[in-house]
Parts: structure tokens; sequence; C-alpha cells
């Protein structure tokens, strides 16, 4: 499989763009929004108030919502009731990590067992243990590994050996090591020197930290539009073999590489497969539902093998999605009916085999009684469409809006009382072109209508006006 990076650098954003064999299937960006709570920032937060009906606390790390931490996420090794009182109480002051950015109304989700990401290495402040990566299968390279992390690992502090390290020797590795536990002293030199709440550490830039995250999953080529950050990369990846090229061509390198359109299909709900079925996409806060459907794909020889065709390429087109959109939490799969078990096994593998091309971390608990898939996905930062689009103002993001007959009722109603209240015999209607129609249709003979009522009105259309917006004025042609 070919592996591709686009970094695309904009006036105040940066996207970064993840191809596989021409395909998008990740996507980052970067704002450049000061001060926001970002993935593995380290903060030197205070405890606001404890909840022991919860087992957790808030912490006031300077953000506009205060971060929750559960008792977990302090200590593994207290149990019993009442945990959190024993862990922490307020004023306290603590140092923790973003697990999960602040989404809509909650506040970000921080966790006190540290870890500092770095090329090959990530180091743990807070454990004691070595940790390899389940990616790198070989039990050889494995065992060599864990014996030069146990030769330069420091007493008081835990390892995590990345993918990325498969190959990499003592020289690279400890080079790694020193210079996350130089991030660490700072770290804590800073945590004793300033007041709570304080920002200690941020991961690096965005591209260098990607690059860094990408850099064991076999990239063949990085594409950078800047020359500033051409020079960075050539930094970052120093002897890899990776191949790094500074794109100058007229032509946006989004659009050359097609990653503008596709950025646009992964915001629409429906996506079509290539054998003619489609996937319908719907997210909630409390869960994303997928729909497989056969659409326009009718088979070859029999509906059994046409629903399999359809669900296993459903399947391959899911766990894209997923990384695509960056969808995370509960995930429910309605793949189309299959009455035979084998086949809702192979489709089950062909999801888990594909999901192994994503680093965040998934699960999947199988099919219920109802022939429904459920999964997990680890939740770490905004998807998709909540980094590029907003809620609507006229829906309220529930996708649907009173139509023309509700609203027009609904003015024919508020219209009566207007009236009633007024001393005046004129009115002033002013509302959708659409809502004026129907309202004239349901009082049927305006003629009739307005004698009914011993007054007269005028309803003026207003483009400017949305279906649900209306006016009512005294006099005729109000304002």
């Amino acid at each position: 499989m070919k592996r591709k990076i686009l970094i695309n650098v904009g006036y105040k954003e940066k996207r970064i763009a993840v191809l596989e064999d021409g395909k998008l299937v990740e996507i980052y960006f970067d704002r450049n929004l000061d001060g926001e709570a970002a993935f593995g920032s380290i903060y030197k937060g205070k405890v606001s108030n404890v909840l022991p009906g919860m087992e957790a606390a808030f912490v006031n790390i300077g953000q506009e919502k205060n971060a929750f931490i559960h008792a977990s996420d302090i200590d593994h090794s207290k149990n019993g009731p009442n945990k959190i009182q024993k862990l922490v109480h307020p004023g306290q002051e603590i140092l923790v990590q973003i697990k999960k950015e602040a989404v809509g109304t909650k506040g970000a989700k921080v966790t006190a067992a540290l870890s500092i990401p770095g090329s090959y290495l990530v180091l743990l402040p807070t454990d004691r243990g070595i940790g390899i990566s389940r990616k790198i299968e070989d039990e050889e390279e494995r065992n060599r590994l864990k014996e030069i992390a146990d030769e330069i690992k420091p007493e008081g502090v835990g390892l995590i050996i990345r993918t990325a390290a498969r190959g990499a020797d003592y020289a690279r590795l400890k080079l790694d090591l020193d210079r996350l536990l130089e991030i660490w002293n700072e770290i804590e030199r800073k945590a004793k020197s300033v007041k709570a709440p304080s920002l200690l550490f941020s991961d690096e830039e965005l591209t260098l930290r990607v690059v860094r995250n990408l850099l064991g999953r076999e990239i063949e080529e990085i594409v950078v539009d800047s020359d500033q950050g051409f020079l960075k990369l050539k930094e970052l990846v120093g002897e890899k073999d990776v191949q790094i090229t500074l794109y100058s061509d007229k032509e946006p390198m989004f659009v050359h590489y097609d990653i503008e359109s596709q950025i646009q299909r992964a915001l629409r709900n429906k996506i079509w497969l290539d054998c003619g079925g489609f996937l319908i996409i719907d997210q909630t806060e409390a869960l994303s539902i997928i729909d497989v459907n056969t659409g326009k794909f009718t088979g070859k020889d029999s509906l059994k093998n046409t629903v399999l065709t359809t669900n296993l390429e459903a399947a391959e087109e899911i766990a894209r999605q997923l990384r695509l959109r960056n969808i995370g939490g509960i995930i429910i799969v309605d793949f189309i009916d299959m009455d035979n078990p084998k086949d809702r096994e192979k489709v089950r593998s062909r999801l888990e085999e594909c999901l192994k091309k994503d680093h965040t971390r998934t699960s999947i608990l199988g099919f219920t009684s109802l022939g429904l898939l459920e999964m997990t996905r680890q939740k770490t930062s905004h998807d998709l469409g909540a980094t590029l689009q907003k809620r609507c103002p006229t829906c309220g993001g529930t996708g649907k809006v009173p139509d023309e007959e509700t609203i027009s009722l609904d003015l024919l109603r508020e219209l009566k009382f207007f009236i009633r209240d007024s001393s005046s015999l004129e009115f002033t209607v002013k509302a959708n072109p659409a809502v004026v129609a129907k309202a004239c249709e349901i009082a049927d003979d305006l003629e009739e209508y307005q004698k009914r009522l011993g007054v007269k009105i005028l309803f003026e259309p207003d483009w400017e006006k949305k279906l649900s917006e209306y006016q009512i004025f005294e006099g005729i042609g109000g304002k």
C-alpha cells in the first residue's frame, strides 16, 4: 500500500492529508486557535470540586469549562467506596494531561497518568514499566527492543516503544529518550515556579506531530507546499527512508491531488460504494449510526451473494470513513441482513482487517440479536463535521424545520390574536413567499376571510425571510 502525506500551509491554517493508494483516509486542521486545550497538553490545575457520587472531580485548568477527571485516571491502586475523596480534595494542585478535548457543552477530559511522545518512544513519568507496540509482531525484534529499553530506561519512569522504533538502533532510541527526559525536566521545573492553573507543555506543532506519529507506517512520500515547512521536515525525518518533496506547481496542491472534493464528500451523510450500494452516516451526541444499503447494485447470481458483496465493500469503506471523519464513541452499523453466520463473520473479519490501519484504538463488540454490529472508537478530538461546520441556526441541528402548512397555520392563529388586541382595521403580513401562498390557500377565500374578521389584510411576500420567519404589522404596507 502506498501512503503519502500532503501538507498545505495557508493563511493562519495548516491542513495535513494522509492518502492511501490515492484515497484520502485522514485529514488534520491547525487553525491557530490560541488557548484551546489540545489533546496531549499538560497543565498544572487546581481541583475545584469533588463528586463522590461519580467517583470524579472537576479541575480548573484555565479554560472556559473545568476539566473532568475520573478516579481511575488518578490512581488505579486505590479501591473501595469514596475512592476519589482519598485521592484529591478541593483546592489541591495536580498535574493533568488532556486525553479528550472539550466538545460542545462538555469540558475536556483529563488524566493524571502523563505521557510524552517522541519519535520512537513514549515517556511515562508516572509509570515504571516498559510496553511495546502490538504492531511490532516479530518476537525477535520485540526482544531486541525490550533489551535496549531495559538498558536505557532510568529508575522511576516508564516507556512505551512505538511502532516507528522497529529497526531503530541503540543510539537512536537513547537520543530520543534523552530529548523526552529534557522535556519532562522542564515540565517539572515550570510546575514548581508557576501558579495553577497554568499550561506546562503542549505537544509539538501539528505538522511535526502528525508526521512523527505516522513515520512508522511505511510512508512513501511527504509533499509540502511551504519552503519553511520543507526544511523543518528534512530536519525531523533525518535518515528515515522517506522522500520529502516541495510542491511548487501553480495549481493548488489540494486541488491537484483531489483532496478538496474528497473533503466535501466526507461532509455528506450519503456515501456511494463502487458496487452501486451506499452508506448513510448519521452522527448524534450519544452515538453514530451507519446504515448499509444495496442501492443500485442488483448483483449477478443470488440475493445472498449480492448482500455479502455489498456488506464486504461497505466494511472497507466504513473503516475509511471512521478515520476520515474522525468519528469516535459508540458506533452502530446496520449491515444488510445476513442469515448465514459465516457471512457475518466474513464481514466482521473484513472490518477488523481494515481497522488495523487505524492508529486510533477501536473495539468491535460483535453483532446483536437484531443483526446490528456494535463497536467503539476512541474519541480524543473534534470530528470532521464539528471542525468544518456549525449547527444550523434554522433547524438547531435537527436537520428538519416545520413545513409551510404548519408555519401558515401558526401565522393565521397569531394573526387572529394580533387583530383582537389591536384597534387598527388594516394589517400587513410579511412572510416567505411559500408561506404566503400556503396561508392564502388555507384562508380559502381571502376576501371572505377579511370580512369575517372585519379587517383588511395585505399578505406581502418577502424573499429574504426564512421559511419560519414572518411579521405582522398594523396598517397597510407597515414596517
